[in-house]
């Protein structure tokens, strides 16, 4: 709903091109009515500012038509053209009606120094709403839409990277895979609402937990995924083991509704004999799985 409201918003304002349109008809107009016609034109001047002015005019048209920031980038550059496109038809009719030389120097100058600084201050606009675009449509494409963490397809790449590395320099690192203790009957006892603040509240939790070097990340579901670089096993475990019990002991309000949940842990450590990042989330999940066949909020890790 916002961003339809936003859409449409975006859709006030004055019509640039219109007033462009408008203006030219008239000015054309008051010069056949008081301007007397020079008998040498130079067409040749004539048409190569006339293509200018159809260059300029196309230019306006555009940015008026396909411009998605009409408050700011949209009026700066097409009232920079609109100003430029003034000067190039000044210069045009010149060629055409007896002005006063001094006049058109100065109206001339006047208009394309407007011009050019609304057309370097829409550009410059223009540049940073593209590089805020950029860094929106990075954010979404890799994180997780509901915890804001790291998605599995980003954390996948930080895995592998981990994974070259460790076999190049013999740095291994390790996995914790970690699902939440009966999650589904937290959904079916509180609803989806709350469930889904389950899953936030353990995100948050996560990421004021670890260093900045770990990754953590939805994996899917109630699951998620931790990465610790340069940390071996039994380091991993107990960094994992920290977790499980901050959780097991911070219970979660939301709504007036209080809701005390627990995480089951499974952790791998990176081999020399792995011949991807499969073997090492295989062996994590392996983990998870004994963890959550040993009555669960606890940790477990497979060496091999």
């Amino acid at each position: 709903m916002h961003n339809i409201e936003k859409i449409k918003d975006n859709k006030k304002g004055f019509n640039v091109f219109l007033l462009v349109v408008i203006s030219s008809f008239i000015y054309i107009f008051i010069n056949i009515l008081f301007y007397k016609v020079r008998s040498n034109i130079d067409f040749f001047e004539v048409l190569a500012n006339g293509i200018l002015l159809i260059t300029t005019f196309y230019l306006i048209y555009i940015t008026q038509k396909n411009s998605i920031n009409k408050r700011s980038f949209y009026y700066y550059t097409s009232i920079g053209f609109a100003f430029l496109f003034f000067g190039l038809f000044v210069l045009t009719l010149n060629q055409l009606f007896f002005y006063s030389g001094s006049v058109v120097k100065i109206t001339v100058k006047l208009l394309f120094v407007f011009g050019y600084s609304l057309l370097a201050i829409g550009v410059t606009k223009w540049v940073k709403f593209n590089e805020n675009r950029h860094d929106e449509l990075s954010l979404q494409a890799n994180t997780d839409e509901l915890t804001g963490i790291l998605n599995r397809r980003s954390f996948t790449s930080f895995l592998e990277f981990e994974f070259n590395k460790a076999n190049k320099i013999s740095d291994p690192f390790s996995l914790i895979i970690i699902d939440i203790d009966f999650f589904k009957s937290v959904n079916d006892n509180h609803g989806h609402l709350i469930g889904d603040e389950v899953l936030k509240n353990l995100a948050a939790i996560m990421n004021k937990s670890f260093r900045s070097a770990d990754k953590v990340c939805r994996w899917g579901g109630e699951e998620f995924a931790i990465l610790l670089p340069s940390t071996s096993l039994e380091n991993a475990k107990n960094v994992a083991e920290k977790i499980r019990k901050i959780v097991e002991k911070r219970p979660f309000s939301y709504d007036n509704t209080i809701i005390n949940y627990t995480i089951s842990l499974g952790i791998s450590e990176s081999l020399a004999a792995d011949v991807g990042i499969d073997s090492v989330i295989s062996r994590a999940d392996e983990a998870l799985y004994m963890a959550k066949n040993n009555n669960r909020n606890c940790v477990r890790a497979v060496r091999a």
